[in-house]
């Protein structure tokens, strides 16, 4: 008898970029040990104070849904990635879907250091615009790293703005809101 399977491929974007920028891999190494030190115990501890009141089904049930979303959230951070070739921009995000811009679309960066409840804990933050002033994508350097962005930013070579002081991220996000992009 013949062999009637085929091998698994792999599904690949088959775009090829001069630089590629993947999250920084200590958010990647701190996300899944705290996954391994911290929910592991916590599922099993409450699996464990469930049984004497007999909720065990539906804790197991719960435990079990959350680790289905915690590993399709690690597999994206995984495969997330910033794609940057001559003629375009690929942003494929944790949270948000994939996005493809023309590079000609972009007109100007805007860089800001981003501040949340403390001003110890800054982010730098990029926002693409196109000629409109639109939101084209976002990057934060708590994800992607300082030095992506920097490569994005010369990868790109537009107009580049870098507000001067420390913003609040809720003033950052009023002055360019995502809300604003083109769909």
């Amino acid at each position: 008898m013949g062999d009637t399977t085929a091998p698994a491929t792999a599904i690949t974007d088959d775009a090829v970029y001069d630089v590629v920028i993947r999250p920084r891999p200590a958010l990647v190494r701190s996300t899944a040990l705290s996954i391994v030190f911290s929910a592991v115990p916590l599922a099993v501890a409450l699996l464990w104070v469930s049984f004497p009141l007999r909720l065990w089904a539906a804790v197991a049930t719960l435990v079990v849904v959350l680790a289905v979303l915690v590993g399709i959230l690690f597999a994206r951070l995984r495969a997330a990635f910033v794609g940057l070739s001559e003629d375009r921009v690929t942003v494929r995000g944790v949270l948000t879907p994939s996005r493809t811009v023309d590079v000609a679309s972009v007109d100007a960066v805007v860089l800001a250091t981003t501040f949340g409840g403390s001003v110890d804990r800054t982010t730098r933050e990029l926002i693409a615009l196109d000629a409109a002033g639109q939101h084209l994508f976002r990057m934060r350097a708590d994800v992607w790293g300082d030095a992506g962005i920097d490569q994005v930013v010369d990868g790109l070579g537009v107009q580049v703005t870098e507000l001067g002081r420390p913003l609040p991220a809720r003033e950052f996000a009023r002055r360019y809101p995502a809300g604003r992009r083109r769909h």
